[in-house]
């Protein structure tokens, strides 16, 4: 009986001290500070740059837009410039669609700032006085929405509205009760973030219990029927929808971990490798982000320091970490078919510099080389 007992708290200590070793990150202790790969950081990853089929997109066209998948071969987006024509003050933009496996282009003959595309074809442009400024309350716009390939119809905006995404559309937040100082919220403040209409929405509330104020997210389902799914609501402007897993991704920085939402309610976390999450929590120098893809996690890592040579895109494949990409990555885009990926990549030192050099570069993860 008596070693039975020892046999059970053996094992218990055993689980302890193997957490703490994990966190503790054993042999890559120190390895932050090396400017290049330690042995040990390199038992964590493999370095294969040319895995992967690879688009570099090539011209100047002075992009005044988000850029947006159209389908999985053409990306979409708004230029000041092609090299025939160049928009003159107030001009609008004209809207081009891209070829990334040729790098043929061509006018779609939409006009203005492109807004919003999903994965549905639905398609948001705002047209206004000065297209070059992000958004500016003082100026007037016009709204047009409709079907990609079709005549877009002009709608009037909604104060303190945004876009989704995977939308297209003007929603607002739900707060009746908002005021400047969160203490001041009233027991029956909401927030309700709209999805696909096949799967309803969230609302977040404010309950107080035995003095603690909660916040839980609740998610409407069609049917009527409702679900307590987390503590915390997304982040409207980093949720995405990937039609490829009928499934919701938010974006987050590593520190905060990426999640998924599925339509049936669940919530699972993205898990992050070693060595990130070591880089993470040793190195305030270090960031990273990324998107889901059908390959798995890419992890766009940077390092503003001396240590710049670490920084990629790191793809968390089933059989370990690869370094698909030795550049530093902006703001990554995913194919509806969760294939591809677009971004923005600079392969330098950034640390100091004041002009940065960026070439677009897409990346078919499921194009596997070897």
């Amino acid at each position: 009986m008596r070693r039975s007992i020892f046999l059970v708290i053996a094992a218990m200590l055993l689980t302890c001290l193997s957490a703490l070793a994990d966190e503790w990150f054993g042999d890559l202790e120190g390895s932050v500070a090396s400017e290049e790969f330690t042995k040990a950081e390199r038992q964590y990853f493999t370095d294969a740059p040319n895995r992967y089929q690879k688009y570099e997109l090539r011209g100047n066209f002075k992009i005044r837009s988000i850029v947006a998948w159209l389908d999985n071969d053409h990306i979409v987006f708004s230029a000041r410039k092609l090299p025939d024509w160049e928009a003159k003050a107030y001009e609008h933009s004209r809207i081009i669609s891209m070829n990334v496996a040729s790098g043929e282009y061509k006018d779609t003959g939409y006009r203005g700032r492109l807004i919003c595309l999903n994965h549905l074809g639905t398609v948001m442009i705002r047209q206004g006085d000065d297209e070059i400024i992000p958004y500016s309350s003082n100026t007037k716009y016009a709204w047009l929405v409709g079907k990609w390939g079709e005549s877009l119809t002009t709608i009037e905006t909604t104060p303190s509205a945004f876009v989704p995404n995977y939308l297209c559309q003007f929603s607002s937040y739900i707060n009746p009760n908002q005021t400047n100082r969160p203490d001041e919220e009233k027991a029956d403040f909401s927030r309700k973030l709209l999805l696909l209409p096949e799967h309803g929405y969230f609302r977040e509330s404010t309950t107080y219990m035995d003095g603690e104020r909660n916040r839980p997210v609740i998610l409407f389902k069609p049917d009527g029927s409702s679900l307590h799914i987390s503590e915390k609501l997304p982040l409207h402007f980093d949720f995405y929808f990937y039609p490829w897993m009928n499934a919701y991704f938010e974006k987050k920085p590593l520190r905060y971990g990426p999640q998924i939402f599925y339509p049936t309610g669940s919530v699972s976390k993205v898990s992050i490798p070693k060595l990130l999450r070591y880089w993470s929590v040793r190195s305030i120098s270090m960031d990273a982000n990324g998107v889901l893809t059908k390959a798995g996690m890419l992890w766009n890592v940077s390092h503003d320091s001396k240590a710049w040579k670490k920084q990629g895109q790191y793809l968390d494949t089933p059989t370990g970490l690869v370094r698909v990409d030795l550049g530093r990555g902006g703001n990554p885009i995913v194919s509806p078919d969760g294939c591809r990926v677009m971004d923005t990549l600079s392969r330098e030192n950034l640390l100091g510099k004041l002009s940065l050099n960026y070439s677009w570069l897409v990346i078919d993860l499921c194009k596997d080389n070897q």
